[in-house]
């Protein structure tokens, strides 16, 4: 399958994605699990059906013998490139990127994956020595349950601004239900990587400023946010999230 450069919008080892028009198609390589696929656009739906603003899944269909979903197309700016393009505003963006997320969590979806299953599948996958995985699950199943649904990657590039008002989240691959002081710990860690520590830092003023959380509250879910970006990371950021590893162990 020939696809023109500038459709490209992003190339991960197992899947490309490219505009079609008005719609967006995520190729899979074939070594990708056809269950993932198929869940990743039941996590989508569920989502959908809140009536949360998502681009819609259209089909799941073969192209040259590779999975693909079709998803609406959505028009607009990412928050990653305004924040780029106008630093100025960045105060003013992370706090809607912060609103954002919690609405997420307040979300009522149906059926979703829990959040400690996944988790625990990460740290079985991790590339890291058995002694810290005995470590990690241990420190998982003493952490507190939650309810809130957990977008799982939830960072500016995410988030796209409509030009007519409004917004759309995408990309809802490892959409959970449980703790959301796991998911605040993950946007933390990538707002770290991306673009600096005071960036992370004021994202996460702004969220204990308005949830009332306490920041031991999401610092000990920091272990685990790392290890399940480390089995999710490219091999270029696998330093960075062994590092952050060692620093938060319990």
């Amino acid at each position: 399958m020939s696809i023109d450069a500038d459709r490209i919008i992003a190339i991960r080892t197992d899947k490309i994605v490219y505009r079609d028009g008005n719609t967006v198609l995520k190729v899979f390589d074939p070594s990708y699990s056809t269950a993932d696929i198929f869940n990743e656009a039941l996590n989508q739906a569920r989502i959908e059906e809140t009536g949360f603003p998502v681009p819609k899944i259209m089909e799941i269909l073969k192209l040259d013998g590779k999975w693909a979903i079709r998803r609406e197309y959505a028009e607009g700016t990412t928050l990653q490139r305004l924040m780029q393009e106008k630093p100025a505003e960045r105060e003013r963006l992370l706090d809607l990127f912060t609103d954002v997320q919690r609405d997420i969590f307040a979300l009522k979806a149906k059926q979703l994956n829990r959040q400690k299953h996944k988790l625990a599948q990460r740290i079985a996958r991790a590339p890291i020595p058995e002694e810290q995985r005995e470590l990690l699950l241990e420190n998982l199943f003493t952490l507190p349950d939650g309810s809130a649904t957990l977008h799982g990657d939830f960072i500016p590039s995410n988030l796209v601004l409509l030009p007519q008002g409004g917004y759309s989240v995408l990309d809802w691959t490892h959409v959970t239900e449980g703790n959301e002081h796991e998911d605040v710990a993950r946007t933390y860690l990538q707002l770290l990587r991306q673009f600096n520590e005071g960036m992370a830092e004021r994202y996460l003023a702004l969220y204990l400023s308005k949830s009332g959380a306490r920041r031991a509250d999401v610092v000990a879910w920091m272990a685990l946010a790392t290890v399940a970006l480390l089995v999710l990371c490219r091999p270029s950021e696998r330093g960075f999230y062994l590092n952050k590893l060692n620093q938060y162990m319990p």
